[in-house]
Order: structure tokens, then sequence, then C-alpha cells
């Protein structure tokens, strides 16, 4: 059963139609909008078209509330506002020029920390679940902790973890997700391992990310992201072309970016093929040493030859906006070594196997920023009387539980 939403009754105040619904499960905005009574294609193309480059649609999950306003016969759209949470709105208004017009409402919020500890009894992901930790957190926590702990063959029962949050509130009340700011494992097997938050100074950019205390990567043989910002447009799947109207699935995923913008190899490979189409514009194709293959289109420049061997992000183009584009991005795809397109954004991808130089230097600023809030939350918290230092690994500072011990 799809939770699609209903027509809401007339407003005679206004002479509008407004009609509400919810994002579909692994669906985006076009999908699930369509399936609503009055939704018609050319609706949904026009709202996610004003939509694309004001909303990263990598974070767009089943459940969320959109609400679209039609006009009394139902051939305008007179604005659309997008609830991820009830402090945020993405919205949407028709001005005096007959445009779909974006603005951000945002309220304020209060950020609070939360430090979990616990002690594995069976799995991570149920000790997680006992700690009350959300499911979309847990998957973050986990992500992190599987690349410096093998479960399968070193965990224990009786190892510990930890879990440095920090979350949002609105009127007294937790809003869905979290900032993971540390993560850390001490087992038997193990030892102390710890990943920290790294946030740069651009909040797309491709290396925010969580990383060791040395600054190493925590997906060593992941694939190197394409771009310096992440910011999707366009999704794999079914959707509606942003230029033709016509439903077409997608192989591959748009990041959106400027023309100029560096495009990057993101493994090592040979350049099988560049040239140029109608549809995807200036192209290349990079064949890997696992018989891979990834696809640029729409590039504005090629800085790289057939037949010419890559290093994983290698600069190897330019973005731009040739063949059939609304603007300015990147098309990526992934095609498997079986020759079948996949869904890039179901491979691990980094922007960088190590932190260096400036973006280093403000990681050791942010990791001793995160100790400092650690120390000061268990103060005001006063819970310094019922844990215990009982090690440090460089700068870090491990706790236990005196109940966990």
């Amino acid at each position: 059963m799809l939770c699609s939403g209903d027509t809401v009754a007339v407003l005679p105040s206004s002479d509008s139609y407004f009609i509400s619904g919810k994002i579909l499960p692994d669906e985006g905005f076009s999908k699930s909008m369509l399936v609503l009574d009055g939704i018609k294609p050319d609706h949904a193309l026009e709202i996610t078209n004003a939509l694309r480059y004001n909303v990263d649609f990598r974070f767009l999950t089943a459940g969320e509330d959109f609400l679209i306003e039609m006009d009394h016969d139902k051939n305008l759209v007179r604005s659309f506002s997008y609830m991820p949470d009830p402090v945020t709105t993405h919205k949407l208004t028709r001005n005096e020029d007959g445009y779909l017009e974006y603005e951000l409402i945002e309220l304020p919020t209060e950020i609070r920390y939360r430090h979990i500890t616990g002690e594995i009894k069976s799995t991570l992901n149920q000790a997680l679940i006992n700690a009350d930790v959300s499911p979309s957190v847990s998957a973050v926590v986990y992500g992190i902790l599987e690349c410096v702990v093998n479960f399968r063959s070193d965990s224990r029962k009786g190892d510990k973890f930890t879990v440095f949050l920090e979350e949002r509130y609105f009127n007294d009340k937790k809003l869905k997700g979290g900032k993971v700011l540390l993560a850390s494992y001490d087992g038997k097997r193990t030892g102390y391992k710890v990943a920290y938050a790294y946030t740069d100074t651009d909040r797309n950019s491709a290396f925010n990310a969580h990383y060791t205390r040395k600054g190493e990567a925590l997906i060593r043989a992941a694939l190197r992201l394409p771009v310096d910002k992440v910011h999707v447009t366009s999704s794999y799947g079914q959707r509606i072309h942003p230029v033709t109207g016509k439903k077409t699935f997608h192989y591959g995923v748009d990041y959106r970016g400027a023309t100029g913008d560096p495009v990057y190899s993101v493994s090592k490979g040979t350049v099988a093929s560049t040239g140029y189409d109608a549809v995807s514009g200036n192209k290349i194709t990079i064949e890997h040493q696992d018989n891979t293959k990834t696809v640029y289109y729409h590039l504005s420049k090629i800085l790289v030859k057939k037949g010419q061997k890559v290093g994983s992000r290698q600069k190897i183009a330019e973005i731009g906006r040739t063949g059939r584009v609304t603007g300015p991005h990147l098309h990526f795809g992934v095609v498997d070594n079986r020759g079948k397109w996949v869904n890039p954004m179901n491979r691990k991808m980094i922007a960088t196997p190590k932190l260096e130089d400036e973006r280093y230097a403000r990681f050791l600023v942010q990791m001793e920023d995160i100790d400092n809030l650690i120390r000061d939350h268990l103060t005001k918290e006063r819970m310094f009387a019922d844990y215990t230092l009982i090690g440090l690994s460089g700068t870090d500072f491990i706790y236990t539980h005196d109940n966990l011990r």
C-alpha cells in the first residue's frame, strides 16, 4: 500500500487545492508526486527541476512530508513545500515572473550532545539498539567501526564501544538523525580503535567524513569521489527527464557543479574512450583493474586521451553543460564487470585516503575540540563520578563506566 497522501478540501479564501504527499520508499520526488490524484508529469517535472539545485537528493527519506498547492483547476502549481523535519521547509512559490522561486525556511533548534557507552553481548547492531541509537545513526556508527574492526573474526563478548553524538532538539523533542562526532571500540583482540568526524569549510565537501587520529580514511579500498563537492541533483533509477519530460531510467547519478570544476577518476585505470554525442556531450569512459568501467558525461573540457593510464583521483576533465542538459553538472555512471549498469551510490566512495596539509591541521584542532566537548559534557552531567579514566591513546580519553566493568 502506498502512503501517498490525499487531496485536501478546497480553501475558499485562496481558491486553491492543497495536496499532501510523502516520499515513497526508494523513490524520489517525481515518482512520489505522480501517485497523487491531480499531479501530472509536467507538474512533477517543474517542481523537481526547481528543487534539484537546492536540495541534495541523496538524503530523501521515505515518509518525509510534502505539500503541493494547485490552482482551482489543478492546472498550475502555486507552491510546493517539502518538510524533511519539523524545523526545515524547502519552499517553492510562483513569483511575478511566473517561475517557482526557492526559499529555505529553518526554525531555530537546540544542539545537545549524547555520550553513549555499551558492551557487546551479541552484536554491535544489537548493542546500539539497546543503547537507544536510531537505525540511521546506528548504520553510520557500524559503517565507521567496521573499517577499523573485523567483526567476523575479532569481535568478542564484553568488548566495549563509545559513541558521541551531536543531536538537534525542537520544543524539547529530538529531531531524527544526529551527527556522529566520535566512535570508538575497545576490544580484547582489537585493542582501542577510534575515529573522529572531520568537517571541511564547505558543508558539501567530499572530504567531510570520519578519519583515524592520523587522518587516514576509514575506507582505504573505496572508490574516490569524482568531484570535490557532493550534491546529487538526480539519483539512479526511474525519473522524469529534466529536458524531455518523459519517464526514463537514469543510469547514473548527477553531481551539481559549476562549469570548470574539476572531475576526477575514481580509481586507477585506462582511458577506454573519449568523445562527444548530442545526449551525453563531451564524455570519457575509463576501464579499471577489476574490469569495471566508469563514465563521465557533459564535460566542458577533456584532459586525457584514449589509452592513457590514469591514477586514482587524477583530474581528467572539467564539469560542463554539453549535450542534453538543463545546467552544468557531472553525470557519473558505473558498469560492473558483467557489463551491467549499477547504482554508483551503492559503492563506497571517499575523497582521499588521507587528510593532508591544511585539512589535517584543521582536523587536529577539531579532534581536540571533540575531546573537550566530551570532557565538558561528562562534567556537566556529573557523570565523572561513575566513569573511570582507564587509559590514553595519544590525546584520546578512554573511559569505562563502572556498571560495565
